[in-house]
């Protein structure tokens, strides 16, 4: 499993297919070296090739790069992905990542980490929490004080996971700059895995277009009907 994602036999034109990367900017980022791959300098006449391990890596900075995003934290999680792959460990689907930008102010960028569990190479420089992210309400990620205790704005119920706003306490709070803020999803899980079963599906031929994925699913429905039928 590792030689196979670390095996450089995919072309410069495999990769712009399956990240949808600029070639101008895939250029630019090897020249500058932005991101560690298996192979840095080819050497002089030689075509440069990279390996599945280089497009998942290419996948997440670039979209990192589509947010605005520093690109710094495109290698933090390039790097995650490498040491969990590589680890044999996999990566579950529902790993997302919560960023919440401070471009204009003092403080740092806040980036967590959620998923089934709250040990990996991420979770270790950013801090990660236990759940799944789809049964999360937006307001757990919007609102940076929700389960802090005095700064929550939340009504405490024991054993509820509903916890409805206090106005008063949400007006009191406000007026001390203590409301929600936006926060970018990241859906790192997604990302990967996504990108590793493209490259898959690149191995065994062409990439299939939207269109032709539907028909499969159309017809693997129409199939599992099928076999009910004939089970009646």
């Amino acid at each position: 499993m590792v030689q196979a994602l670390t095996e450089q036999h995919f072309t410069q034109g495999d990769v712009l297919e399956i990240t949808r990367l600029k070639k101008e900017l895939l250029q630019t980022w090897m020249n500058r070296g932005v991101v560690a791959l298996g192979e840095q300098n080819p050497g002089s006449g030689r075509r440069r090739l990279y390996s599945a391990l280089d497009i998942v890596k290419l996948g997440l900075l670039r979209r990192i790069a589509d947010l605005g995003m520093e690109l710094g934290i495109g290698r933090d999680f390039a790097e995650g992905a490498e040491r969990l792959l590589l680890g044999g460990r996999g990566l579950e689907w529902e790993y997302h990542v919560p960023i919440r930008r401070k471009e204009a102010t003092h403080e740092d960028i806040k980036v967590t980490v959620i998923g089934s569990s709250n040990m990996s190479p991420l979770t270790l420089k950013y801090g990660g929490m236990v759940g799944d992210a789809r049964d999360m309400r937006v307001s757990h990620f919007t609102e940076p004080f929700e389960g802090t205790g005095i700064l929550d704005r939340r009504v405490h119920r024991m054993f509820e996971e509903d916890r409805p706003i206090d106005p008063e306490r949400r007006l009191v709070l406000a007026k001390a700059g203590t409301y929600a803020e936006p926060v970018l999803i990241f859906p790192f899980g997604e990302v990967v895995n996504g990108t590793l079963l493209q490259i898959v599906a690149k191995c065994e031929g062409t990439l299939p277009a939207l269109a032709e994925a539907l028909t499969r699913i159309a017809d693997g429905r129409r199939r599992v009907d099928a076999s009910a039928d004939d089970g009646d």
